[in-house]
């Protein structure tokens, strides 16, 4: 890729995985009342995007169940690639140039995703492909 579409593409490693660290630590416990708000259920379908190193994915998974299933998309998977759940697919996802499949999923998830994004207003054509979704959790903070 010659430009950089994600801005933390160029971060160390370790510096990369201490950043999501710290988003987990300050906003999952927010995330997971908002999702427990909606109302989330065993055999839900679940698509997660930008899931970083997979901790609200891997959260989504013990709610759903055994019935239920959880795709969790990232540019880069590094951070998620041992995590082994039955119910948890993890796939390498460009949200501005990859497809996902319709009206598969009864939660849509993604936390912060968009001002990770050096191009933001590229990506609504590619993410707004759920149009079904009965619940849709999009948490949106100007300060991190």
């Amino acid at each position: 890729m010659t430009e950089q579409l994600y801005v933390h593409s160029q971060n160390p490693e370790e510096f990369e995985n201490g950043r999501l660290t710290l988003l987990e630590t300050g906003l999952n416990p927010m995330t997971i009342r908002h999702i427990e708000d909606l109302g989330i259920a065993g055999g839900w379908n679940c698509l997660e995007v930008g899931a970083g190193r997979g901790s609200v994915a891997v959260w989504l998974a013990k709610q759903v169940g055994s019935r239920g299933k959880v795709l969790a998309t990232d540019i880069d998977i590094k951070f998620m690639r041992d995590l082994n759940i039955p119910n948890l697919d993890v796939r390498q996802h460009d949200l501005l140039k990859d497809d996902l499949e319709e009206n598969q999923y009864n939660l849509v998830h993604c936390r912060a995703l968009l001002l990770h994004l050096a191009q933001p207003e590229k990506s609504p054509g590619k993410n707004g492909q759920n149009k079904e979704a009965r619940r849709l959790a999009l948490h949106r903070r100007t300060r991190l």
